[in-house]
């Protein structure tokens, strides 16, 4: 049975300026109607930086949408039609005030299939260098190098919870 499901109408519900929300009429591969409700997002990018000792680096910052501190990779969102390599250079040293000379990358998520149309290239960054932060204007960020065995067992034990993070230790670990 073929898969796919086709656009018959749809509406923009709510424009901000990270997300949009649209509702949209489709027509199901066994041709019932129904409709979809989708945020759409330009994407985002993370570095999984590690340095010459196997150690991970983490920023830890209060995520509203949670109401916790949590322990991520750096990362931050795509403005549109942004190249993704170049939105994870800026975002690791906004971040944590490092620069990487050179990122590979290691692979692209989409967290939320069901609903949201948001991807995450994730990116490898290895021998930086100590420069800047440049916090937004509403970011309070730490950031701290980790040991690879500590953050396995932060993530074991529920302490990263963050997808995006897990995912790039995974692709990390599975290429290694």
């Amino acid at each position: 049975m073929k898969m796919i499901e086709k656009r018959l109408s749809g509406e923009t519900i709510f424009e901000g300026h990270v997300v949009k929300l649209v509702k949209d009429k489709v027509l199901c591969p066994n041709g019932n109607e129904s409709f979809r409700e989708i945020v759409r997002h330009n994407g985002g990018a993370a570095v999984l930086c590690i340095n010459e000792n196997e150690e991970i680096l983490l920023v830890k910052q209060f995520r509203y949408a949670y109401d916790e501190v949590m322990y991520e990779i750096p990362a931050g969102k795509l403005e549109k039609n942004e190249d993704p390599l170049l939105a994870a250079k800026r975002e690791l040293e906004e971040e944590t005030g490092n620069k990487a000379e050179s990122l590979d990358f290691l692979g692209a998520i989409y967290p939320t299939c069901g609903y949201s149309s948001e991807i995450i290239y994730l990116y490898l960054a290895r021998n930086c260098k100590k420069s800047h932060t440049h916090f937004d204007e509403d970011e309070v960020i730490e950031s701290k190098f980790y040991k690879l065995d500590d953050v396995k067992n932060m993530i074991l034990n529920g302490e990263i919870k963050d997808a995006k993070t897990i995912c790039a230790l995974s692709y990390y670990l599975m290429k290694k």
